[in-house]
């Protein structure tokens, strides 16, 4: 299992692939991980042919020079999808390889259900809004129309009470 830990300490990297940025691997590190014996440029060209794999939408090529002082050949590097690393690591049928799977699948299910439940506070939060909003627009009717109506009934009834109240009150003067 400490591969798996090794591989995860940080094996991804970003990478455009079929006009999108997403996570890639290097290919060089997913062979090294896997103990796979055959010579990794040999392995990854077999396995492009096997699989049918697409460059440039399951993986792209970096070609680097190697700024050594005996010169020597550039390395080819393969920076594949996190979906051709799955496929690899299963096709690999041995215990690394069913980790890599293992590890997908556990990533694959946090990743699931952190998506459903921000779907369902999703729908809490919206639900609450409608709540909220039916609540105003009921609030808003009713004092549109209740206001309307109940500002000059209010008014007149002040003023037939003062009507009312005004013939009882002295407002004689002293004086006089």
């Amino acid at each position: 299992m400490n591969a798996i830990v090794n591989f995860k300490s940080n094996p991804f990297l970003e990478v455009e692939l079929n006009g999108k940025v997403q996570l890639g691997v290097n290919a060089r590190n997913l062979h090294k991980m896997l103990e796979v014996k055959a010579e990794f440029s040999h392995w990854i060209k077999r396995r492009i042919n096997q699989c049918k794999f697409e460059q440039n939408f399951d993986y792209v090529v970096i070609v680097k020079k190697d700024e050594n002082l005996k010169g020597g050949r550039p390395t080819t590097e393969y920076i594949i999808s996190v979906d051709m690393t799955k496929h690899l690591g299963m096709m690999e049928r041995n215990d690394k390889g069913h980790e890599i799977r293992k590890y997908y699948i556990e990533q694959e299910e946090l990743a699931r259900q952190l998506k459903d439940g921000l779907q369902v506070r999703i729908g809490e939060l919206s639900a609450q809004i409608d709540v909220i909003t039916q609540s105003l627009s009921g609030a808003a009717s009713f004092l549109s129309i209740h206001g309307k109506q109940t500002k000059p009934a209010m008014l007149k009834e002040l003023d037939d009470l003062i009507k009312e109240a005004q013939p009882s009150l002295d407002f004689k003067d002293e004086n006089d």
